[in-house]
């Protein structure tokens, strides 16, 4: 390892919290590269994160790296979070999205998801099934933090958060079961961190499309409309044949 590298810690990714059926769940991994950082960060994947391996995470000049084995899983840098919030759903919306989304669950690319996927189970899963809201550009649905997602001081544990952030901005894109997108990056900023048992609103919408390249941003909301936490996500459309069908193979 070079000098400029200072080890800080290692992690590793249960299965419990996967993405694609042999990695673990984007979100969630930058978050936990990302919470040795100071403020808003941007985290680009590099490899899909493995499952059941350490992880180092090295001080990296302004930012952090994490290392499985030499192959470098991600990098953490400073950034910017830059949201225009669309209007926030009420509860007709909401549950009129959730309703849709579970609809169209037989469709789900990777229904094991940690997040997003309607074959896990509150009990063990984000569970966040966002849906496209009617008459409007927002998929959203609501997320209410367990105690499990808890840290020592009672809120929310960072990681959690950018799970939450995650996923709802691939539902956002409407790609349905044409594409299949992978996280490229995801760029988050927490301003307060909820309480277990907090009603949020999980809500994301699509901002442009350049080539493979899907833009989308994403907001956690409380029950007075302030956004406690934002992101903007970059999504990259697969095209290997190969490696699309054996995600949906293993999904």
């Amino acid at each position: 390892m070079e000098a400029s590298l200072e080890p800080i810690d290692t992690f590793e990714i249960a299965e419990r919290f996967r993405g694609p059926p042999d990695s673990g769940n984007g979100g969630y991994t930058c978050g936990l590269i990302a919470r040795h950082m100071d403020g808003p960060a941007r985290v680009v994947l590099r490899t899909p994160p493995p499952l059941d391996r350490p992880i180092r995470t090295v001080r990296d000049g302004d930012g952090v790296s994490a290392f499985a084995g030499d192959t470098l899983v991600g990098k953490a840098v400073p950034a910017e979070v830059k949201i225009d919030l669309p209007p926030i759903p009420d509860a007709d919306g909401l549950a009129a999205a959730r309703r849709t989304y579970l609809d169209e669950a037989g469709h789900h690319a990777i229904p094991g998801c940690f997040v997003c996927g309607p074959k896990r189970s509150p009990d063990e899963a984000l569970c966040l099934f966002t849906g496209p809201v009617p008459g409007s550009r927002v998929n959203a649905d609501v997320w209410t933090p367990d105690e499990g997602y808890a840290g020592e001081d009672g809120l929310a544990r960072p990681e959690f958060i950018w799970a939450a952030l995650d996923c709802p901005t691939a539902f956002a894109l409407r790609h349905g079961d044409t594409k299949l997108c992978l996280l490229g990056s995801l760029t988050a900023e927490i301003y307060r961190r909820p309480a277990p048992g907090e009603t949020l609103i999980a809500m994301a919408w699509k901002q442009r499309v350049d080539g493979r390249k899907n833009y989308a941003d994403g907001a956690l909301v409380d029950a007075s409309g302030k956004v406690i936490a934002a992101a903007n996500a970059v999504w990259i459309e697969l095209t290997d044949p190969d490696l699309i069908a054996s995600i949906r193979a293993g999904a």
